[in-house]
């Protein structure tokens, strides 16, 4: 679900940057700045590239959250985790073309203020499952950022954090538990059971 919340993020900011830059290719790439081996990313330059800083619960209080039988060690009918993604947006631009990325950058956040939260009635292709999606930006102290872009490789560029809530998992509890019936032979140990 992450990847899906992130991803039609990316497809409807490369949608809003591309009518207005007559862009043919995308601007916005899900990708971090740097490599495993941090290096510069070739996927994002020259791009404004969207990547997850931190993944938290969402805090606000829940329905339901009472206990759930637990079936095998694990719990059935456990309630949905409710999460808030912490995405940058960062201009990944080169020197001769910096400007260039504040544009884009700036045509970015009024995309954002435009659309604050995104629904199935104002995106149609959002997935079934998911009901809403909002951005606010998140500030970062100086210090805050500092060590941030000294964990991301230590290059500034550009760029603004935002909280987006909310994403919600569901585990696809296990409703039964049934045993695979096999007959045993010779050196081989008896069959485990499955989960369903």
């Amino acid at each position: 679900m992450i990847d899906a919340a992130l991803s039609l993020t990316a497809e409807r900011l490369n949608g809003h940057l591309a009518g207005r830059f007559e862009a043919a290719e995308d601007l916005v790439v899900l990708a971090p700045l740097t490599d495993s081996d941090r290096k510069p990313s070739d996927i994002s330059r020259n791009r404004l590239a969207l990547f997850v800083t931190n993944i938290a619960e969402d805090p606000m209080p829940r329905q339901n959250r009472g206990r759930a039988a637990s079936v095998m060690g694990r719990t059935a009918d456990a309630p949905p985790l409710h999460l808030d993604i912490y995405a940058m947006l960062a201009a990944n631009h080169d020197p001769n073309i910096y400007t260039e990325g504040l544009k884009m950058l700036s045509a970015a956040l009024m995309f954002f203020q435009t659309y604050p939260v995104m629904t199935p009635q104002n995106t149609p292709q959002m997935p079934r499952d998911m009901q809403q999606l909002s951005f606010e930006i998140s500030n970062l102290r100086p210090e805050e950022m500092g060590q941030m872009w000294g964990n991301l490789g230590g290059r500034y560029v550009p760029s603004v954090m935002f909280k987006i809530r909310t994403i919600t998992l569901s585990s696809g509890a296990i409703k039964s538990i049934k045993p695979t019936i096999r007959k045993p032979s010779a050196g081989v140990a008896p069959a485990r059971e499955t989960t369903t």
